[in-house]
């Protein structure tokens, strides 16, 4: 069980929302493997299996925010707590994006333009001296706020939703002397605290970050649904051995 619904205060999420998240959780979780063979058997092909290291790697990483995130909040570190909401909208943003050109490439038919894509996100970057040393530009990684943004059919104010996150996430006046000081009081005092000025609207924002497991659940289910055609394909595709 990801969180325990006698933590959540009242107000913050209801039981069915919590049971929702926490039955997401555990699904994604049995999805988890220790490891993958790149080839196929018999065919070789290489870029099925390339795909499912891409997503599995985003699933470990989307598990691990999630757990961290809830970690941090109820052990009283709100900032870690808000970076690790904010890299699920990152997260998500990655892997739709992933799939969006993952499905134009594969309508097309074109198995080593599918694989070749796959290789460059699965080693993108943007360290410039990297990109320069191979001498592909298209390893460039894309900006994450720009991917972020495309999340609107999901929620029409996930866009402002990061930014706010990112005011926190960021050591500017709202991520730091915002966060930690109040100086809100007749005394003139600055009290600090180390779970933030809002206890409660922190962790709405977890919970509301951590239900973008969901929409990664049925990215992945639909890139993988693609995955055998791929596959076949690809075995179709490939040089005939020599008897």
């Amino acid at each position: 069980m990801l969180i325990d619904f006698s933590l959540v205060p009242p107000g913050v999420a209801n039981r069915k929302l919590i049971d929702n998240l926490n039955a997401a959780f555990d699904r994604l979780t049995t999805r988890l493997v220790s490891q993958i063979t790149i080839p196929e058997p018999g065919s070789g092909f290489r870029a099925s299996n390339l795909i499912r290291v891409y997503l599995q790697s985003h699933l470990r990483r989307m598990l691990q925010l999630t757990e961290a995130a809830l970690t941090e909040f109820f052990d009283g570190r709100g900032v870690p707590a808000i970076l690790c909401a904010r890299g699920l909208y990152e997260g998500l943003a990655t892997v739709t994006d992933f799939e969006k050109e993952f499905k134009v490439l594969l309508a097309a038919g074109d198995v080593k333009a599918v694989f070749q894509f796959t290789r460059e996100k699965a080693h993108a970057t943007k360290k410039k001296d990297w990109i320069q040393r191979v001498g592909n530009p298209k390893l460039t990684a894309k900006n994450v706020v720009t991917m972020v943004g495309k999340l609107t059919d999901i929620r029409a104010n996930v866009p402002e939703e990061y930014d706010f996150l990112s005011e926190i996430a960021q050591p500017d006046g709202v991520g730091a002397v915002g966060f930690f000081a109040s100086m809100t009081n007749p005394e003139d005092v600055a009290y600090f605290d180390d779970s933030g000025p809002d206890v409660q609207a922190d962790l709405q924002w977890i919970i509301i970050a951590a239900h973008f497991l969901t929409h990664f659940e049925q990215v992945m289910d639909r890139i993988e649904a693609e995955l055998p055609a791929l596959s076949a394909l690809g075995a179709a595709q490939a040089p005939k051995k020599k008897e």
